[in-house]
């Protein structure tokens, strides 16, 4: 699980780079189509997959309800996490001008909506924060009926007045139904990684590229389009589990994605600071003109910010700086007091 987080972490940072550096600050001429096709191939297995996991984590404790205290430290913690960043970015937001900086926070009442209408990378935060509240709250009810809820909310965003890329709330409507896939398929989704049958990762890029030939055929901005979608991004949940239960096999793999995927939250929220000083500091796009740094530069650039942001994690968590990631210590013990007690 950590492995296939921290693959999907990789790939969300990726997408970032490609478009809100490299794209900017490279000609079109010079391999933005590629980078531009690849990252965008990867778009049904990145957040699909990160949801589904991250539902398959929580699933014990989310399916238990709010009788277990540390669900509702889970969903406190997000929601800090998402409020500190979203603070920090509007105080960045001050001191960077430059126009071509994506997701400044603008005015007071931009930061006030974005308290229960996310408008930024932190959108992920918050929609990890609304999913454990939501199934937790609604635990009684059969797994089955939750699934088809959602997956119908789902499909229903298609038909939405909106682009996915202008509506980023949209994006926690869609994903929902992924978190819940983690929640209560979570026995499905471990005899999945588990199984060796060689026919299984035959069988999953099949499925895939069918799912994949049927939604290009499909007009953007429909129902139809969505629910098509939402086939290809399940195809693609079940072809990465599949395909990652093999590279897990190798350890050099295994321990660095491993290592990245316990750490996905500081990146996440680390992430957008760290794009802004790529996209602003003179020498990176200097570097562009080297034909090699060029080529890989997306590769480079994701590299350089999962580093710097688990650097800083680390630096920040030694002091009295360790809020950013966290709750007050006083807050997660009064939140923990009834479970000590029952104890």
């Amino acid at each position: 699980m950590d492995a296939a987080r921290g693959v999907c972490v990789l790939l969300v940072v990726l997408l970032h780079v490609r478009i809100f550096v490299y794209a900017p600050l490279t000609p079109a001429t010079n391999g933005v189509e590629i980078w531009t096709q690849l990252t965008e191939f990867f778009g049904a297995f990145r957040l699909p997959l990160l949801f589904v996991v991250s539902g398959l984590v929580a699933s014990k404790r989310v399916r238990a309800g709010w009788s277990d205290r540390r669900t509702l430290l889970r969903a406190v913690s997000l929601y800090w996490l998402y409020l500190v960043w979203l603070t920090v970015y509007a105080l960045l937001s001050i001191v960077v001008i430059s126009p071509g900086i994506p997701f400044r926070i603008m005015t007071v009442g931009h930061y006030a909506a974005q308290l229960v209408v996310p408008d930024s990378m932190l959108w992920f935060i918050f929609a990890l924060a609304a999913y454990v509240v939501l199934l937790t709250s609604l635990h009684r009810v059969r797994p089955a009926a939750m699934l088809a809820v959602l997956a119908i909310i789902s499909v229903a965003t298609g038909a939405a007045p909106v682009t996915r890329d202008e509506a980023l709330w949209l994006h926690v409507v869609y994903y929902a139904v992924f978190f819940a896939v983690g929640v209560y398929l979570a026995p499905a989704l471990r005899a999945l990684a588990v199984n060796r049958a060689r026919w299984r990762v035959p069988l999953a890029v099949g499925a895939f590229i069918a799912c994949q030939l049927l939604w290009q055929q499909s007009v953007e901005g429909t129902v139809l389009e969505s629910a098509l979608r939402l086939l290809r991004d399940g195809s693609a949940v079940v072809l990465s589990i599949a395909v990652i239960a093999l590279l897990v096999r190798w350890q050099p793999f295994a321990t660095t994605a491993s290592a990245i995927g316990r750490r996905t939250l500081p990146i996440f929220v680390l992430q957008l600071p760290l794009i802004w000083a790529l996209y602003l500091l003179p020498p990176v796009e200097w570097s562009l003109g080297v034909t090699w740094i060029r080529h890989l530069a997306p590769l480079l650039f994701t590299a350089l910010i999962v580093v710097a942001s688990l650097g800083i994690h680390s630096l920040v968590m030694r002091g009295s700086g360790r809020v950013l990631f966290g709750l007050p210590q006083a807050w997660r013990r009064r939140i923990l007091q009834r479970v000590a007690s029952e104890t």
